[in-house]
Order: C-alpha cells, then sequence, then structure tokens
C-alpha cells in the first residue's frame, strides 16, 4: 500500500512560494475547512501536530484564487 507524502503547518509554510507564516497557514486552513491526514510526532513534547497532505498543501494558493478575486472584484 503506497501511503500519501504529508506535511505539517511548520514544514508547509517554510517551502510554499509566495510565502506565508504558520499562524496564516493555520488561519487559511480552518477558514477552508481542510482536516489533517494524519498526525506525526515532530520530536517536541506534548501532542503530534496534525499532518496535511502535501499535494493539497503545494496547491494552496490555487485554492484560495476564487476568494482573492472575488474580492478584488468586489473592493475595486
Amino acid at each position: 500500500m503506497v501511503q500519501a507524502v504529508t506535511l505539517t503547518l511548520a514544514e508547509a509554510a517554510a517551502i510554499l512560494e509566495p510565502p506565508v507564516t504558520e499562524r496564516q497557514l493555520r488561519a487559511i486552513i480552518t477558514a477552508l475547512g481542510w482536516q489533517p491526514s494524519g498526525w506525526r510526532h515532530t520530536g517536541r513534547a506534548g501532542r503530534p501536530a496534525p499532518a496535511y497532505d502535501a499535494t493539497r498543501i503545494m496547491e494552496l494558493h490555487t485554492a484560495l484564487v476564487p476568494f482573492t478575486s472575488n474580492c478584488m472584484i468586489q473592493c475595486a
């Protein structure tokens, strides 16, 4: 069985272009209603971090286009 590649918010924030902070990424994912694909231990104490499908995360900016295009039309 092939398992999907996942990223934590910290990992995703480090590689996304244009850059976003982990806090911004968390807010966007919450607003879009995305659920974690799983949970991963990061080596730090505490709960495991949520991990999201890497393909979906890498297409995040594409997912936001309808919202920004609509705002640009209404805000102009």
